[in-house]
């Protein structure tokens, strides 16, 4: 199970672990001092050649070329000093290279583990970012999400909120309507926004 820093609590991996899941939690600033101390280290190990590195894969679409790598450490006595999170056995960081229009950048992201296959964190932290990507599209295309201009932290969480909320709704119907003619249709048409809602049977 993969989820972003909002669920990088201990008390998520211990739910997930009792259903006999593995996990790989991003790392942020929600949790600062582990954060820093897991970037300080893995960019060490990186740099001194001692982690285990997956296949770099090479993504290119919208004009853009990004490269990813993935590196990961099993060496995580010193982490006991955080109180321990349940069933961790790596730290993981994955290197983001992007080249856009001549013009380049690096991110780097770092996640906990419960398993210790690099490339296996590598395919789920692929298949997560696949995920958000094609929904991050979806509603800059559709719901103009990066145009707006909303810039309240509370005002601009309920709008993404309610946009995604809306996309999943939309999403629940199975037809051949794209995205933009079911918005139209749910604007225009009672029956079927009542449909999607769950307040009327499909016809």
């Amino acid at each position: 199970m993969t989820i972003d820093a909002i669920g990088c609590q201990k008390s998520v991996a211990e739910a997930i672990l009792k259903q006999k899941a593995d996990y790989v939690l991003a790392l942020k600033d929600n949790q600062r001092t582990l954060y820093e101390e897991v970037r300080f280290f893995l960019d060490d190990q990186d740099a001194q050649g001692t982690v285990q590195r997956s296949e770099a894969t090479v993504e290119k679409a919208h004009g853009r070329i990004e490269t990813r790598r993935v590196v990961l450490s099993t060496e995580i006595d010193w982490l006991k000093a955080y109180g321990g999170w349940p069933g961790l056995k790596a730290v993981a960081m994955v290197e983001s290279e992007r080249e856009l229009r001549g013009k380049r950048s690096c991110e780097r992201h770092y996640f906990l583990c419960s398993f210790t296959d690099v490339e296996r964190v590598a395919h789920v932290i692929r298949a997560h970012w696949a995920i958000e990507n094609q929904q991050h599209w979806v509603l800059d295309v559709q719901f103009k999400e990066d145009a707006n201009q909303t810039r309240l932290k509370r005002t601009a969480s309920n709008l993404a909120l309610i946009r995604r909320t809306a996309l999943n709704l939309l999403q629940q119907d199975l037809s051949a309507l794209s995205i933009r003619r079911r918005r139209m249709r749910a604007a225009t048409n009672d029956a079927y926004r009542e449909q999607l809602l769950g307040l009327r049977r499909a016809t």
